[in-house]
This record gives C-alpha cells, structure tokens and sequence, in this order.
C-alpha cells in the first residue's frame, strides 16, 4: 500500500475535496455504524473553532469525520459485531481498519486531500505514541486527526454496541478528562470539556436514532 504521509499543517483544498464522488463516499460511510461518523463529524467543527485555530479547510475535517472509519467495511462482519471481547488475531484484525480505509480511499478518489487522508490513518494514534497503526505521537499526530480522536472517544463511548451498552454522558466526561496528557493532545482534551455541552446537543441534532444519550 503506498502510504500518504501524515501532515502536520494540512493540505491544499484539492479539487476532489469538491467533488462529487468524496461527499457521495462520505455521506454512505456517514451512515454506516449506526451513524457513528455522521455524529463524529458534527462534533469536530465545533472542536476546531473553540481551539483557537481558524482555518478554511474545515470542510476537510468534517469530511474526514464522516469517513474516518470507512476501512470497516473491510473488517469481517461476525468480528465487528462480535457481542463479546474480541481475540487476540481478531483484534490485531481490527487494528488494521485505519489503512484499510486508506488504501481504499487513494484507489477510489484521485487526489485524495491530504487532510483526510490523515483522519483515516491517524484517528486512532495517542498522544503519548501508544497509539496505531504509526506511534506516531504528540504534535507529529496531525491536528485534524487528534481532533478526530476526540470525537471519536465520545461516541464510541456514549453509543450501544452489539458487546456493551451506552456509557452515561457524565463518565465520557471525565474519561475524555482522565485521558488529557495520554490518548489526548491535552489542549483540545481541555476545550473539550469547556464545550461540553454544545458538543452534546450537535452529537443529539446529528442523530435521529437511539444511540444518544445524556445522562
């Protein structure tokens, strides 16, 4: 697989981040995990602009919130809906969605943005390098992508799975605060919680099924 390598600055708003193959691949992957990415993707502007940094590519990290994790489509169905803790050799399965989902985008869009291209590969990598599938760590990890990770972590955590219910609102909270320093870029971590609430109702309004919850 020939690799994009993660930007740290982002990348050029390239024509095919305007085109109509992207936003069509985005809205299908969007909806597909119950709508995990259309919520993702509804929190990640919110995000960037409480950050401080101003940029006109947020399309781009929209866009790569609705297709972060497209590479499941590749992961077999009884592993990705296993109602139990998956093994070892299932796991490490698992792992390899985020350059599934890249190979998959760079043989399907030409001139895939390097911005997202990041957001599918780098939305599972830790602050403190204890991520996959790089270890890349810190600032290495491009902003769009720590801010994908974020979100990511929420909805996760706030959605039923076929192996575990809903986590209550309240303890997302203060596990997105538990993480500051460790998985999370620990600025963002903070502006996270200082937003709270706004998140919460965008999550709400990008949903219109039963994965959401407040308490």
């Amino acid at each position: 697989m020939t690799v994009i390598f993660p930007s740290v600055h982002g990348a050029e708003n390239s024509p095919s981040a305007r085109s109509g193959q992207l936003w069509e691949l985005a809205k299908q992957a969007g909806e597909e995990l119950d709508g995990h990415g259309r919520r993702v993707a509804s929190m990640v502007p919110l995000i960037l602009l409480a950050s401080g940094y101003y940029t006109d590519k947020w399309v781009l990290l929209a866009l790569g919130g609705l297709l972060h994790d497209i590479g499941k489509r590749q992961i077999p169905l009884n592993i990705l809906h296993a109602p139990r803790r998956l093994t070892q050799v299932e796991w490490l399965l698992m792992r390899e969605h985020p350059r599934l989902g890249l190979n998959f985008l760079e043989q399907t869009v030409r001139g895939l943005p390097q911005d997202i291209a990041d957001c599918v590969l780098l939305h599972h990598e830790r602050w403190d390098g204890k991520g996959y599938p790089t270890g890349v760590s810190g600032e290495g990890i491009p902003l769009f992508a720590r801010i994908i990770a974020i979100a990511d972590f929420i909805d996760a955590l706030a959605s039923p799975r076929s192996y575990k219910s809903a986590v209550p609102m309240s303890i997302v909270r203060n596990l997105v605060g538990r993480e500051s320093g460790l998985r999370f870029d620990p600025v963002l971590a903070n502006v996270t919680l200082l937003i709270w609430d706004r998140l919460i109702q965008a999550r709400w309004r990008a949903d219109m099924r039963s994965a959401f919850t407040n308490r």
